[in-house]
């Protein structure tokens, strides 16, 4: 298969309302969309959207590698007879810039499934779901605005609920935790993201304070380098730990897997495919913790449609799908990329279209 055209645009998602985390506060989120054409008219499709502060490269680099990359591709055959991902695999596995390498393998992805005429998921897993869940991140600032958030989510279908915490004294966090548990009832699943914003020492002291509200997980409490930490920290809670911005190559996955205890630092993992640089290492990694017994969800980076599109394809493919994946983002932007697609979400789920490839519209 020769790629005949080749098309990169810049992408501008602006946030409804600034979005605060423990690591920085986003108004707009910018990148790359990418069209790739084979000799047969198929189109897929690709997008780039780096988060340096998470790993990946800048903005200004990334589109540097994405036109060299783009420009290399051209020339390219995309060889069938290697299984076509391993070919994917192997031309991409020099570049250093995850963002860029998410764009490029992404849309490789796509018209390799729909010369297969399947959907991408089915390339990745022949026995992938048909259904992702999905949980509601709440942006709200103060308890009441987040109880009124977390009851308008949960009406709507979204059983998990995400919280953002850390970065403000504990008592505040209690108050906003105690606010969302109270406003779902002991049904809904409370999810917690720290990013990374606690010490070793405050991060016991809450999630101590925290165990009454019975949280589902708390993503990332420690720095992302504190492994051992995390795992400390992991023995004395009573509930899941999960490593997010730890986790940005398959050195730091074996560095979670194998700590001075013995055992997993966490008992979960996030993947990000555009910091994990593409679907196909963000589930080589899954498939290595299901091994050591550590489950894995996906989520977004604040990404456009098309690089969710291609998480939920990877969600949709893990070894396992009981926990909820954070891909519900699309409303927190003022003007969705396109206005109309398949993935919107229904009962908080988003349902895998049965078309080829992603089965987005070009």
């Amino acid at each position: 298969m020769l790629l005949q055209g080749v098309r990169i645009e810049p992408v501008r998602l602006e946030l409804a309302r600034p979005l605060k985390t423990a690591r920085a506060t986003y108004t707009v989120r910018e990148g790359f969309r990418l069209w790739v054409e084979d000799e047969e008219g198929r189109v897929g499709q690709g997008e780039a959207m780096p988060l340096p502060e998470f790993g990946t490269e800048s903005l200004s680099k990334c589109e540097r590698v994405l036109r060299l990359l783009v420009g290399v591709s051209r020339l390219s055959f995309i060889h069938e007879s290697l299984g076509g991902m391993e070919w994917v695999r192997r031309f991409l596995s020099p570049v250093h810039a995850p963002a860029a390498r998410h764009a490029i393998e992404l849309a490789l992805l796509d018209l390799l499934a729909q010369r297969k005429r399947v959907p991408l998921c089915r390339l990745l897993n022949p026995k992938a779901r048909v259904w992702v869940r999905v949980n509601a991140l709440l942006t709200a600032n103060e308890p009441e605005a987040l109880a009124e958030e977390a009851r308008e989510s949960y009406a709507e279908g979204f059983w998990t609920l995400k919280l953002k915490v850390a970065g403000r004294p504990i008592e505040e966090d209690e108050a906003r935790v105690r606010a969302v548990r109270e406003a779902v009832g002991r049904s809904g699943k409370l999810r917690l993201d720290a990013n990374g914003g606690w010490s070793e020492q405050e991060a016991a002291q809450a999630l101590e304070r925290l165990v009454p509200y019975q949280p589902e997980l708390c993503e990332q409490p420690v720095p992302a380098e504190d492994v051992e930490a995390l795992a400390r920290l992991q023995l004395r809670t009573p509930f899941p730990l999960a490593a997010d911005e730890a986790l940005v190559s398959p050195e730091h996955l074996r560095a979670l897997l194998e700590t001075a205890s013995g055992e997993p630092a966490v008992r979960i993992v996030v993947l990000k495919p555009m910091v994990l640089g593409g679907l196909l290492p963000a589930l080589e990694m899954a498939q290595q913790a299901a091994k050591a017994g550590v489950y894995s969800y996906v989520t977004s980076s604040l990404d456009g449609v098309v690089s969710r599109a291609g998480a939920a394809h990877l969600a949709a493919a893990l070894p396992s799908g009981h926990l909820a994946s954070g891909l519900g983002v699309g409303k927190l932007f003022v003007r969705e990329e396109p206005a109309v697609h398949p993935y919107q979400l229904t009962d908080g789920r988003i349902r895998i279209p049965e078309a080829p490839g992603l089965g987005l519209p070009v």
